[in-house]
């Protein structure tokens, strides 16, 4: 077999910067989580579960990414827990750059987790 090496990983950026993420989350003691599901599986209602039962002197958040609307994070700020929004205007999926000042803008310090809800268009 031959192997042709095409070029550069169209990705390596988004990957850099998100070693970056990690290693930011990392260095405040939070945990990421990335929560991926089809539209209307549930996936808000798993997430708030979660953080009901997590100790209450943990730092928790969540940031919502949706194509569009802000249902889910409403719902999430109305019952205490802090959120953040992304709107990709369309865009299938959340790249390093939208998580990078999505956890700027959540503000948020460990010990903890930091669920990310990602887009649901499996």
């Amino acid at each position: 077999m031959i192997n042709i090496n095409a070029g550069k990983n169209v990705l390596s950026a988004n990957d850099q910067l998100a070693l970056k993420n990690f290693h930011v989350l990392n260095s405040t003691g939070l945990t990421a989580v990335n929560v991926m599901a089809s539209p209307g599986a549930g996936k808000t209602s798993v997430i708030t579960g979660i953080l009901r039962g997590l100790p209450k002197n943990y730092s928790n958040g969540v940031i919502e990414g949706d194509v569009a609307s802000s249902i889910d994070t409403d719902k999430l700020i109305a019952i205490g827990f802090k959120a953040t929004q992304i709107n990709t205007n369309g865009a299938c999926h959340l790249d390093a750059t939208m998580v990078a000042k999505a956890i700027s803008d959540l503000g948020v310090k460990g010990p903890g987790f930091v669920f990310i809800e990602n887009i649901g268009n499996l």
